[in-house]
C-alpha cells in the first residue's frame, strides 16, 4: 500500500500555482509599465551624449582649476578685455564667434554684451587681484556663472595673419579662475596653414588651394580660432 496518498481536495496544489501566476502576471505588468515610463522619460529628456574627447589643438593650452570640477558652467558671459586695440571690431569678432561656436557645441547657455567691460584685468585676474563685489554684481546682472575675458594681444594684418590673445574664465560662485588660455596662430607656420585650410575646406565644402583669397579672411579666421578655443577648454588638461 503506498502511504503517499494524494489529499482530499486536489484543490489544495492547484491553489497556491494559481496565486504564482496571478503574481507573476502582475510583475510583469508592473515591469512592463515602469519599462513604458523610464523608456518616454529618456525620449522626452534625453540628454546629449558626452563627445569622444580629442587632443587640444596645437596653437592653444588651456590650464585648469583642479579645485573647479566643470570648467564651463550653465551661463558664462564673454566679454572683451584689456586696452582698446587698433582693430577692435576683430577683437568683438571673435568673442561673438566663439559665444556662437559654443552655443553650437550645446556646450553652455553663452550671453555676450558689447562695449561691456569689467574693470579687472586679465593679468591682475590671474594674480587674484580683483573685487570680488565687482565679480558679484556683474554676475548678479547678466545671471552669469562664468565671467570669460578674452584679450588680444597681437593682430598683425598683414599677410601672413597673425593673432596672439589670452583668456581667462573666472567662476562666479567660488570667484577664483577655473581656467586660463593663451594662443597663438601664425599663418605663416605650415602646420598652422594647414589646419586652417583643413578648416576652410570643411566649412566651404570645396577643398582650398594654399593661396586660398580665404585665407585673407577675419571672419574665416575668427570661426577658426573660435573653434580651436572651444576644443581647448574641452580637452583633458
Amino acid at each position: 500500500m503506498n502511504n503517499l496518498t494524494p489529499p482530499e481536495n486536489s484543490d489544495a496544489f492547484c491553489e497556491p500555482s494559481r496565486r504564482s501566476v496571478l503574481l507573476m502576471l502582475l510583475g510583469l505588468g508592473l515591469s512592463c509599465g515602469c519599462g513604458h515610463f523610464s523608456s518616454s522619460k529618456r525620449f522626452s529628456f534625453r540628454q546629449k551624449q558626452p563627445a569622444v574627447p580629442v587632443p587640444p589643438p596645437k596653437n592653444c593650452h588651456a590650464y585648469f582649476n583642479p579645485a573647479i570640477p566643470q570648467v564651463l558652467s550653465q551661463r558664462v558671459l564673454i566679454i572683451p578685455s584689456g586696452p582698446e586695440i587698433s582693430n577692435y571690431s576683430t577683437h568683438q569678432k571673435i568673442v561673438n564667434e566663439l559665444a556662437a561656436t559654443l552655443k553650437a557645441a550645446q556646450i553652455c547657455d553663452v550671453v555676450t554684451s558689447e562695449g561691456f567691460r569689467l574693470e579687472a584685468q586679465i593679468d591682475a585676474v590671474l594674480q587674484g587681484k580683483f573685487d570680488e563685489r565687482e565679480i558679484a554684481t556683474v554676475a548678479r546682472r547678466f545671471a552669469a556663472d562664468s565671467i570669460a575675458l578674452i584679450r588680444i594681444n597681437e593682430f598683425r594684418t598683414v599677410a601672413p595673419y597673425q593673432i596672439n590673445l589670452s583668456l581667462v574664465i573666472i567662476d562666479t560662485g567660488e570667484t577664483v579662475v577655473s581656467c586660463s588660455l593663451d594662443g597663438l596662430w601664425n599663418l605663416g607656420d605650415p602646420a598652422t596653414r594647414n589646419s586652417y585650410l583643413k578648416f576652410l575646406s570643411t566649412s566651404l565644402g570645396t577643398p582650398q588651394p594654399q593661396d586660398s583669397i580665404y585665407l585673407q579672411s577675419p571672419h574665416y579666421l575668427s570661426k577658426f580660432i573660435a573653434g580651436e578655443i572651444t576644443t581647448a577648454i574641452q580637452s583633458p588638461s
